[in-house]
């Protein structure tokens, strides 16, 4: 019997772009593209919109392009990604004491600390996120490790995230997929930082040392360092590549319109995220939007407002890095992701902030249509289909259990394979 073909969509309403995706999954573990339309957000800021008209237009374009690309309509299952200063992270502690005989930690006492981080109750206009992320393990004498089984200790202690969010806020942007959808629905809604995880990062990763991808978006830049059972920091930062074009329209004096369209010319121009202080040596003439002006300007300037804002964004998610523990765990290996990580020479300057290597975010394990290419500002559309994919299975999974425990064995599972 021929198996029927399940095709996958994610969608990814973003503050500068309305991405969709069409993919399935191949042997192996691969994830084939067949379609992608695009459109311009238009009127989005920082993950949210302001005018849900114009949104929910540009999300339906992006939705018809899919369409077009495939040739056929878009499919059920869909996910969506949500981002948003709106979403807060919860960690919820855990603790049992380990009756083995020497104290020896197996599977089933990680099940029952897990079993204890579920989120007690949800303030009022608030709900929370369907996925739920370890975060660590901590021994009796105090010692941090990301996988305990086959350790010895009186007792075992473990740190679950959850993601809340405000419901208003987060069925805004919910209602504008789901009126462009149709008759079809919504099936998991993503945190972005663990879409873009998703996409960059195969699981079973050795916890030797952790690796850190940082997604630099239209509005928002998500942060994602992952371990073999969990992540050990998630989160966002309210600055994306719309604070940078709005830089260089103050110190500059120039229309947004036209900083953004500079923004998106930078190497055609020659100028990097690394400012060379030459003063006049390079001059740039730079069209503006109104009237057919044009201005001349020194490159120089352009790159020192690119690279104070740059710099602030990566000293600032280094400090919350130090701040929640993280800093100290971080391996040899520092990947940029998203719109911002085409920005010339952004490595470097990133380098100089973690002092580690810094490279171009690629996702694993991708194959697809001959005019596809796997480009940074994909990265969360592509891992939003991996995540949401390993959400559904699981899902699945949990519909067939009947038994409270089969229940919180594959609860357990949906918590750890993150």
């Amino acid at each position: 019997m021929k198996t029927q073909r399940e095709v996958y969509t994610g969608v990814e309403i973003g503050t500068s772009s309305v991405k969709v995706m069409l993919a399935e999954f191949l042997p192996g573990d691969s994830l084939a593209v067949l379609a992608l339309g695009e459109a311009p957000s238009l009127k989005m800021c920082k993950g949210e919109a302001i005018d849900t008209r114009v949104v929910g237009g540009q999300v339906a374009l992006a939705l018809a392009a899919a369409e077009q690309a495939a040739g056929f309509p878009i499919p059920g299952p869909v996910f969506m990604a949500i981002s948003g200063a709106f979403i807060e992270t919860i960690n919820i502690t855990g603790s049992v004491q380990i009756d083995e005989p020497g104290g020896l930690i197996q599977e089933s006492n990680l099940e029952e600390a897990t079993r204890q981080t579920n989120l007690p109750e949800v303030p009022q206009g608030k709900f929370r996120l369907a996925q739920a992320v370890n975060r660590l393990f901590r021994l009796a004498d105090g010692r941090v490790l990301f996988n305990p089984i086959g350790q010895c200790s009186r007792s075992l202690e473990v740190e679950t995230q959850h993601f809340i969010a405000d419901w208003e806020r987060a069925n805004t942007t919910y209602c504008l997929l789901s009126e462009a959808l149709g008759k079809q629905t919504v099936d998991t809604v993503i945190y972005t930082p663990l879409a873009v995880s998703s996409a960059v990062f195969p699981p079973a990763l050795s916890d030797e040392a952790l690796n850190l991808v940082i997604d630099i978006g239209g509005g928002m830049t998500s942060v994602a360092m992952p371990t073999s059972v969990g992540h050990f920091h998630l989160g966002q930062v309210s600055i994306g590549c719309e604070h940078l074009a709005n830089d260089l329209s103050i110190a500059l004096d120039l229309p947004i319109q036209t900083a953004r369209s500079l923004l998106n010319q930078l190497d055609a121009l020659h100028c990097t995220a690394v400012a060379t202080k030459d003063n006049r040596a390079r001059m740039v003439t730079i069209h503006q939007d109104t009237m057919s002006k044009h201005r001349v300007i020194p490159a120089s300037s352009i790159e020192l407002v690119i690279e104070t804002r740059l710099r602030e964004l990566f000293e600032l998610i280094r400090r919350q890095l130090d701040e929640h523990g993280a800093y100290s765990w971080l391996g040899n290996r520092v990947f940029l992701s998203g719109g911002g990580a085409r920005i010339p020479r952004i490595t470097d300057l990133a380098a100089t902030v973690f002092n580690r290597p810094v490279s171009i975010a690629q996702p694993y394990r991708v194959t697809g249509r001959a005019d596809f290419h796997p480009l940074p500002q994909y990265n969360t559309v592509i891992g939003l289909i991996r995540a949401g994919y390993r959400d559904l299975q699981v899902a699945r999974q949990v519909s067939q259990q009947v038994s409270p425990f089969e229940w919180w064995k594959n609860a357990w599972k949906a918590i750890t394979d993150w």
